[in-house]
């Protein structure tokens, strides 16, 4: 009886939040424009201190009217925005950032303090709201640290100018920004001279990326814009040949001391340059032939454009579809051989938030069990000692896996999260797992396809 009564209760609390989540009206709380708040995040390994930098008023707002309330939970940390008055959530959005990302380097764990420039974005308000910023600790917990009081008739706010030369222009157009993912896609280390180099590489990747499932079926649910933001000079630095020069965003290989690692800590110029689009994702195309780049969800994919002559000619294809996947899906890197910046990224015993990895913690319970087959083990074994001997991202290890039992399934294949043992991926190969150009495997499919329908709808 008592269990019955629990249900009932259940059911009573879940249709309360639903009809809560349905009654929000975006008219009733906000109007079409963009609030932008910058901060600081400063700390150790061990400690976090969220300072305000400044309120900023971009033009119109891009994002969906009707799902404003985040649902995927992902993200190492979260923005909520409440009615001042009645205290209802009525905006909210999962995010990580290149602070929590440095946080598990040793650096950090040093007690060296660091400050990392970072940007929430949501709806203008029509009446006074709080925002309340949390980071999950090492248990999947969210922990507040930041909250503040935004009265949109008081507050000091930056209404943002824009800049004739940074003027937006559309690659595809869809329909309606409200009803369609916007993707923005920024120049980085090009010159004048070389803008038609970059609306070439704009015109190429995206060719590429709608090209692999689900996106080439959902092409029409994108708005994609570029900017031809011009640098001074050519390239990006390069720290590791005592190379520098002056670009728009100064971008930088070796970002958290990995020498492949491209990833912007100039957030506000981007953000600014940003601000002349309509956009719900960031990409930067940046102008190299050496392998780089990286991507944090809801933040910014980046990735080299160039073809190095002496290298493989699909490798910048790989690259941006990787990347593209970190920053759109929160889908987390599947590889558990090549070398990072982190330490211990995924705590023991903890489930990853990311919707590819899991520790395995509860088979029953497996987020991706619908799509596997009934009958299938798992953990679902294969020769992982074996592959391990093969020379990385070679013929010889794609040949290996295609030979494996159950090659082409959905199960829980251990070797993920940069981690030999301990965290699983949902298939034997896949565009997050190795340098292939196969694409996606049905889970991490499923992924983006969520969230391309929660932003278009």
């Amino acid at each position: 009886m008592k269990k019955i009564i629990a249900c009932l209760l259940s059911l009573l609390l879940n249709s309360h939040l639903l009809a809560s989540t349905d009654s929000i009206r975006f008219e009733d709380y906000f109007t079409d424009e963009t609030m932008r708040v910058d901060f600081y995040q400063t700390g150790t390994k061990n400690q976090t201190t969220i300072s305000l930098d400044e309120i900023i008023l971009e033009p119109g707002w891009a994002g969906s009217l009707t799902n404003l309330l985040d649902t995927m939970n992902f993200g190492e940390h979260r923005v909520v925005i409440q009615d001042a008055q009645t205290g209802r959530q009525i905006y909210s959005r999962g995010f990580s950032s290149i602070y929590n990302e440095w946080q598990t380097t040793d650096e950090a764990a040093e007690g060296i303090f660091r400050t990392f420039h970072a940007s929430v974005r949501f709806p203008l308000p029509k009446k006074p709201v709080v925002l309340t910023l949390s980071s999950m600790n090492r248990k999947n917990e969210y922990i507040e640290e930041f909250k503040h009081t935004i009265d949109p008739e008081t507050a000091r706010i930056r209404r943002f100018v824009p800049i004739k030369k940074f003027q937006a222009k559309s690659y595809q157009k869809s329909g309606n920004p409200h009803q369609k993912v916007d993707l923005l896609i920024l120049s980085e280390g090009y010159t004048k001279k070389e803008m038609r180099e970059f609306r070439r590489d704009v015109d190429h990747y995206m060719k590429d990326l709608f090209s692999f499932k689900p996106f080439s079926e959902m092409k029409d649910r994108f708005n994609v814009w570029y900017i031809e933001a011009s640098s001074e000079q050519s390239g990006i630095d390069n720290p590791a040949l005592n190379f520098y020069v002056n670009t728009q965003f100064g971008l930088s290989y070796s970002t958290l001391n990995l020498d492949r690692y491209v990833f912007p800590t100039e957030n506000k110029i981007i953000r600014n340059v940003a601000a002349h689009a309509p956009y719900d994702f960031i990409c930067i195309l940046f102008n190299s032939p050496k392998y780089g780049g990286g991507a944090i969800f809801n933040q910014f994919s980046v990735s080299f454009s160039r073809i190095d002559p002496t290298g493989d000619a699909w490798l910048p294809d790989y690259v941006f579809v990787h990347e593209f996947g970190h920053l759109f899906g929160g889908l987390g890197d599947e590889y558990y051989s090549s070398a990072v910046a982190y330490n211990d990224f995924y705590p023991p015993d903890v489930e990853p938030w990311e919707p590819n990895l899991t520790a395995l913690l509860n088979p029953e319970n497996l987020k991706w069990l619908n799509l596997v087959e009934p009958g299938t083990p798992l953990p679902t074994p294969w020769d992982k000692a074996d592959f391990d001997q093969l020379p990385r991202n070679s013929k010889d290890q794609s040949q290996f896996l295609r030979n494996q039992k159950h090659w082409g399934k959905v199960g829980c294949f251990e070797g993920a999260g940069y981690s030999s043992t301990g965290l699983y991926r949902p298939a034997l190969d896949c565009i997050m797992f190795s340098r292939n150009t196969d694409g996606f495997c049905p889970v991490c499919q499923s992924s983006i396809s969520k969230m391309i329908r929660f932003y278009s709808e």
